[in-house]
């Protein structure tokens, strides 16, 4: 298990400074995103005048795209414990070789949202993503309201 916490990251007592988003690029998600199974590959883009904010956008004949965003940049303390299963598949040893981003939602009325019980976990090298439910899901908002 590898627990998240907002910009400081913990493994067994060990505190890491996690890296800022620095590296946009492809992302390999080899079991799709939760309800989009079929999407595998996307890009991570850089949105000008966006502030913090990403655009993930995935191949295939729909060009589907998802807004994300570093939790940190958003929100106040945030806590994910990855399970051994997502750390393996991803083949996370620590911490620092992973980020966490989160999917944003535009409601009709200008507000937005972001999904914290459901983020995207990377690995920074390899690239291999995947859409995890963390072990604390129970106590994560999925509709976590941010600049409103």
């Amino acid at each position: 298990m590898i627990v998240f916490e907002s910009d400081q990251q913990v493994v067994e007592g060990v505190e890491e400074v996690a890296p800022p988003l620095t590296t946009l690029g492809s992302l390999h998600f080899s079991q799709g995103l939760l309800g989009f199974e079929s999407l595998r590959k996307a890009e991570l883009l850089s949105l000008a005048d966006a502030g913090p904010f990403c655009w993930l956008k995935f191949e295939g004949p729909d060009e589907r795209g998802f807004l994300v965003v570093k939790p940190s940049s958003v929100v106040g303390p945030y806590r994910i414990e990855i399970g051994a299963k997502e750390c393996e598949s991803l083949g996370l040893q620590r911490p620092s070789e992973a980020e966490v981003l989160n999917i944003v939602t535009l409601h009709p009325n200008g507000t937005m949202t972001i999904n914290l019980k459901g983020p995207l976990v990377f690995h920074r090298t390899t690239r291999e993503a995947c859409q995890v439910v963390p072990l604390n899901a129970s106590e994560l908002p999925v509709n976590y309201p941010i600049n409103n």
